[in-house]
């Protein structure tokens, strides 16, 4: 019997096992010697007999086999890498196929997965590239029509370059027709994994001169492509939206979407999302006083179709980045989801996360401190349930993040907030000023109660209470309430966090509290709202706050603020 055997990318661990118990009981065993790591033959029994095929040709080759069958014998053929490729396989196998000799394939490891490991590095990075281009440079050999090195870059797809450590030139001149420029992050590994191994990281314009300087001339593998650089959007598979059939989300739902769909399947991938927001409004009629009725309404705006009818149809609804409602496109396969509108404070980039988790799509961010990974100053205010003083500081903020300088941040008003990567505080010459959000609203309600209701006693007591809209940090309540569908439009509608907090942790908060013992049965905690308020406010500013509205009840709803108080 004949075994085809894959030697692995040369480390000798990096043998698979079957491999390893198969050279553990050859009687035969012809390897590649120019490119085995001899290391290997370590597993063979004393008694082997060996052969180095680097000094054989085919015939020779098959006739050792011959007549090792003859002896009921077994052969190992050992190859290195994955024998599949570039392992001159086929023609032994039909030489043995002529001969009556039956053999088996045992897989390996190949080097360009050893050299991707050896630095670190993913292939297959979300909006980087999702395809493994695994090919060599025409040379004595001729690779068909259509595979050239030029149409195959074209692609930009990642690349992973056998047997043409020698023709370097003649491959950085391919890979520049094919569109790469000479900025394109490379690599060339030598000998991965094996002892001895070597690996420098370049550009396609100093390919050449690395392997000069190192004196690469064989046995390497050069890797091309963005996804060398590392900087990739995150997998959506670990993300906590994300469902698969054995991990499912428990998190609460998104809110209200409103969806225009301009396809049957359009049509079906919005109904898909329907467990994920506690409402969706779906597009009838006329898409230009659909799409305003939305912007009126606060309600986020996702189309399914062409990103054209998205633009034309918004156009005259745009007023203000601050407080223009988050729309994004999709397309009706489900393939990409894209925020084209108020990414950041109106969190259309966050949506199409959330959605993209939901559908598998490909979440397509295009904010230039997203796409670079830099700091963003009106994300940070977001974040931190902070006011942006002037707009026109966010640009001139978020442009120097992605020039590489740091930040400069003024917080008016006391803060514990610890400095970041990016960004300082300063009390002068500062890129943005920020003001904290004073006010935390802690609310509860009777099941089902809708959001009219709600909306109605909220803007009411804010403007008993003399306070700003946009000095609210957060709407809050029980852990129960959570799911609370009216609560959580509450929030979206005005652009705030909703959030809840376990009823036993509420239940700790020290203080004189208007408690119910019905609200405590039905709830865990003797006092929704004002415990709430008060737990926001003192997870972020300690003992400095103070409950300037008591529990107000009307109609099945409770209200109560609490004030962050700063110096």
């Amino acid at each position: 019997m004949v075994y085809f055997t894959g030697a692995g990318s040369g480390a000798k661990d990096l043998i698979t096992v079957r491999g390893k118990e198969l050279l553990e009981k050859a009687d035969v065993v012809i390897y590649a010697g120019s490119l085995v790591n001899p290391a290997l033959l370590e597993y063979c029994k004393k008694e082997v007999r060996l052969y180095d095929s680097a000094f054989l040709n085919l015939e020779e080759t098959t006739e050792i086999i011959k007549n090792a069958e003859e002896k009921g014998l077994v052969t190992v053929r050992l190859h290195t890498g994955e024998p599949s490729l570039y392992g001159a396989v086929r023609e032994q196998m039909d030489a043995l196929d002529k001969a009556g000799i039956n053999y088996e394939s045992c897989p390996g490891v190949t080097a360009c997965f050893a050299a991707a490991a050896s630095l670190d590095l993913e292939y297959t990075l979300p909006d980087v590239s999702q395809t493994l281009i695994i090919s060599r440079m025409e040379g004595r050999t001729k690779v068909p029509e259509g595979e050239s090195i030029r149409l195959l870059a074209s692609h930009k797809a990642s690349m992973a370059i056998y047997l043409s450590t020698g023709l370097i030139p003649e491959l950085v001149r391919e890979l520049r027709a094919g569109g790469y420029d000479d900025e394109t992050p490379a690599a060339i590994v030598y000998k991965a994994s094996w002892p001895e191994e070597e690996k420098y990281i370049c550009t396609v314009g100093s390919l050449d001169k690395t392997a000069k300087e190192h004196d690469l001339k064989k046995t390497a593998v050069i890797l091309v492509g963005d996804f060398i650089n590392k900087k990739a959007a995150v997998s959506r598979l670990y993300a906590k939206e994300f469902e698969t059939g054995f991990r499912k989300n428990k998190e609460k739902k998104y809110g209200e979407l409103a969806v225009a769909a301009f396809s049957e399947k359009g049509r079906e991938l919005a109904k898909s999302l329907e467990p994920y927001f506690t409402k969706i409004v779906y597009y009838l009629n006329d898409i230009k006083q659909f799409s305003e009725t939305q912007f009126k309404q606060r309600r986020p705006l996702l189309f399914i179709g062409a990103a054209g009818i998205a633009v034309r149809s918004i156009a005259g609804c745009i007023s203000d980045k601050l407080k223009d409602i988050p729309v994004l496109v999709m397309d009706e396969r489900g393939k990409h989801v894209i925020p084209v509108l108020s990414g950041h404070m109106g969190g259309a980039n966050e949506l199409a996360e959330y959605i993209a988790g939901k559908t598998g799509a490909i979440p397509v961010l295009t904010t230039g401190t997203d796409v670079n990974g830099s700091f963003a100053a009106d994300i940070f205010a977001k974040k931190n349930y902070l006011k942006i003083k002037d707009r026109k500081d966010i640009e001139r903020a978020n442009s120097k993040s992605l020039r590489g300088e740091t930040v400069r941040i003024k917080i008016t008003g006391k803060t514990k907030l610890p400095e970041g990567d990016g960004y300082i505080f300063t009390e002068t010459d500062e890129d943005i000023e920020l003001t904290p959000k004073r006010f935390a609203v802690g609310m509860g309600c009777k099941k089902g109660k809708n959001f009219e209701d709600l909306n109605d006693l909220y803007e009411r007591i804010l403007r008993e209470c003399g306070i700003d809209k946009e000095d609210v940090a957060a709407i809050v309540s029980a852990k129960v309430k959570e799911e609370e569908a009216g609560l959580i439009r509450l929030a979206q509608y005005h652009a705030v966090n909703f959030e809840t907090y376990p009823s036993e942790e509420l239940e700790k908060l020290e203080g004189r509290f208007s408690a119910s013992g019905f609200v405590k049965e039905k709830t865990g905690t003797d006092n929704v709202c004002e415990r709430a308020a008060v737990y926001f406010c003192s997870k972020i500013c300690k003992d400095e706050y103070k409950l300037i509205l008591k529990k107000y009840a009307e109609n099945g709803m409770t209200i109560a603020i609490a004030e962050r108080i700063f110096e």
